[in-house]
């Protein structure tokens, strides 16, 4: 959990951004005060370990909004809802615009507008249902890394400019964690190359809890070259 943590606080600032005509709204939420911030909008919660969050794809309309002082729980292995409240308003995104909350060291709270008229790949994470009795705020977890800590894994990943940089990353995360075939599926899937999608087959079989349904992951390859080499790997 420490290593995805890094990860999100080494990522948070790195983007790639594609032209692209789109009327959905984005909100940017920075604080300025010690310690990351987690952001609840309506029933959906995001946090990277960052007190500087971007969450693209809204529906242009109202939404309520509460901005929570983070800390890091040793104890549950995660960043949970803790101290002061910092922002709690309904506030109103408009199409293609990007609203940003700004909250100061001394807690007071500024909002600007700005036309978008570009999207950023994987602005289309949308966070998990929040839930205080859900087992991934719980502590509760499974062999696997939990759904909402790979939702942030796949966020952050994605927020990396090039291909070589995200297949560094996608490492990290897979030596520092156990995964779903599913999830070895979604993460191979965000690199365009067969020779990327086949590296991260090949190194995530160890560290996968269902190798038995190892089989599913042939799906991602165009090649019959590259399911053989998979096979040939996993096999040996």
């Amino acid at each position: 959990m420490k290593t995805i943590s890094t990860l999100f606080a080494s990522l948070i600032f790195t983007t790639s951004i594609f032209a692209s005509d789109f009327r959905s709204a984005s909100l940017t939420v920075k604080s300025e005060t010690k310690g990351s911030i987690v952001v609840v909008v309506d029933d959906k919660r995001f946090d990277v370990a960052s007190a500087s969050i971007m969450i693209g794809d809204l529906d242009a309309c109202e939404h309520d909004v509460t901005v929570y002082q983070s800390k890091y729980n040793s104890s549950t292995g995660c960043f949970e809802k803790t101290g002061d409240v910092l922002f709690d308003s309904r506030v109103s995104l408009k199409p293609a615009t990007n609203l940003k909350i700004s909250i100061d060291e001394c807690g007071a709270v500024t909002m600007s507008e700005s036309k978008s008229r570009k999207r950023r790949l994987a602005d289309t994470w949308n966070g998990e249902n929040y839930n205080d009795n859900d087992p991934a705020n719980s502590g509760s977890h499974s062999p696997a890394i939990s759904s909402y800590d790979f939702s942030r894994v796949m966020w952050a990943i994605g927020k990396e400019v090039s291909e070589a940089n995200r297949l560094k990353s996608a490492e990290q995360i897979i030596h520092a964690n156990y995964l779903t075939v599913d999830q070895v599926k979604q993460l191979a899937e965000l690199f365009c190359s067969e020779g990327s999608k086949l590296e991260i087959a090949k190194l995530a079989y160890d560290k996968t809890v269902d190798q038995s349904d190892y089989y599913a992951i042939n799906d991602i390859f165009k090649s019959n070259d590259s399911r053989n080499e998979l096979a040939r790997c996993i096999t040996r």
